[in-house]
């Protein structure tokens, strides 16, 4: 959180801040403990499953390729 310069911080803000973040660094280490702790293959799955999720949720990029592609494979000239 940013206060504006010349705002007075009192030291038990100081203390609840700095226990809100140790607590979320703490949560965020057992996250990534239980998410290493998956097989490989578990990870790669849920990898492509927030990707898929992201890509739903996200509008088309400017500079995609994908149309260019796309008419080149019905036209014959591509083949992934």
């Amino acid at each position: 959180m940013r206060y504006a310069p010349g705002v007075a911080v009192s030291d038990a803000e100081r203390e609840h801040l700095r226990l809100i973040g140790e607590l979320k660094a703490r949560a965020h280490a057992e996250a990534l403990a239980e998410h290493l702790a998956l097989p490989l293959d578990a990870r790669l799955a849920r990898s492509v499953a927030l990707m898929r999720r992201f890509l739903a949720t996200t509008p088309p990029r400017a500079d995609d390729p994908s149309p260019f592609y796309d008419r080149a494979r019905r036209q014959g000239l591509y083949r992934p």
